[in-house]
């Protein structure tokens, strides 16, 4: 009898755990979050094709706006028109450009495509890290034959291009889905037949707790790193004289992979295309004098001006930022793309007019 009972309870065990596994993934699949990304096997995640979505985004200030997000065939949230005599301009970034902190037509590249008489294309992903910007330029360079190319740069891009500095970081889905660069050629965290890519691909639930769990540890450390590796990222001080060195040399070593990979940029566009590139911050002076001087080297025209500008708003207690303190919303979008266009405008359309700028 006590045998049966025990079988009884295991089997009836293992019942209760499927139903509610079943259970929990029809539940977050029904009523998740949205997805604006697909599995993708060279870039690790990428934009959903042929994608729409009507969502709601709170700024800073408390007030909730309607955002409308769409992408094309492509994954692009804006693409122009290929038979058009206009200038065409390609943007390439991450979550400033890729993210639904605004509708299609409120986001800085679509401001520019207002204000200029050009063809807009623009795609990013969240989290993006070089490399996979770069894998975009190669994979639609030839499509589109831009006559500017703009690569949305963002500080922790030198961390994202690192295989060390982000090994740490508690966003396990970023680090075991994104592509490194490393000693010369591309590198995953964890084979695409891994348990946890499996799971992260083909389970909801797994994606929401998955997240969950990254939340929790953010709001506990107030960092993406645990204790004892916030100097990763610079919000500590180093244990000790020997992780300080080690951090310094991988700095120095993920910013020169970064140049190689924005020099891979120009090489992978049509001969003649103008480099520009903005950052999505300026308000780190060491990160700053880092990104103008690898613009230098590459042969990227910088703006820091762009990102200022936004700054300048914000410090004049302007909300230009969506509840997550760092994101653009409707107001910094609109402030970067005008200003964008406004050097754009001046520097590579002999000084057309720019006459929507915000009085």
């Amino acid at each position: 009898m006590q045998t049966r009972h025990r079988i009884y309870t295991i089997v009836t065990t293992v019942i209760l755990c499927l139903v509610l596994l079943v259970l929990g993934e029809t539940i977050t699949r029904v009523f998740g979050a949205t997805n604006i990304y697909d599995y993708d096997p060279a870039l690790g995640w990428q934009p959903k094709s042929n994608f729409a979505a009507h969502m709601q985004k709170t700024d800073l200030s408390g007030e909730t706006y309607a955002v409308d997000f769409s992408t094309n065939q492509y994954g692009f949230r804006a693409f122009g028109d290929l038979g058009s005599n206009k200038t065409r301009i390609l943007f390439v970034g991450d979550s400033w450009t890729g993210d639904p902190n605004t509708s299609d037509q409120d986001a800085y590249f679509s401001v520019v495509g207002s204000c200029l008489p050009v063809e807009v294309f623009a795609i990013g992903g969240g989290g993006y890290g070089t490399l996979q910007e770069l894998m975009l330029v190669k994979k639609y360079a030839e499509i589109i034959k831009p006559d500017i190319f703009v690569l949305q740069y963002c500080d922790n891009d030198l961390i994202n291009n690192s295989f060390f500095l982000e090994g740490p970081s508690i966003n396990s889905m970023q680090k075991n889905f994104r592509p490194y660069w490393v000693d010369g050629q591309v590198r995953y965290r964890r084979p695409a037949d891994s348990l946890y890519t499996l799971m992260y691909r083909y389970s909801r639930l797994f994606r929401t707790l998955d997240s969950l769990v990254t939340m929790g540890q953010y709001k506990l450390y107030r960092s993406y790193y645990p204790p004892g590796y916030q100097a990763y990222d610079g919000l500590a001080p180093a244990q000790s004289p020997t992780q300080q060195a080690e951090i310094t040399a991988q700095k120095m070593a993920s910013v020169a992979t970064t140049g190689f990979l924005m020099s891979e940029m120009q090489r992978a566009l049509p001969s003649g295309t103008k480099l520009l590139t903005f950052s999505a911050s300026s308000d780190d002076q060491e990160e700053l004098r880092i990104w103008l001087s690898l613009a230098e080297e590459t042969g990227f025209t910088a703006y820091p001006s762009v990102s200022m500008k936004v700054e300048e708003a914000e410090n004049n207690g302007r909300i230009v930022r969506v509840l997550d303190g760092a994101h653009w919303n409707r107001l910094g979008n609109r402030i970067a793309g005008e200003e964008l266009s406004r050097v754009i405008a001046r520097d590579f359309l002999q000084d057309h007019q720019v006459d929507c700028l915000i009085k």
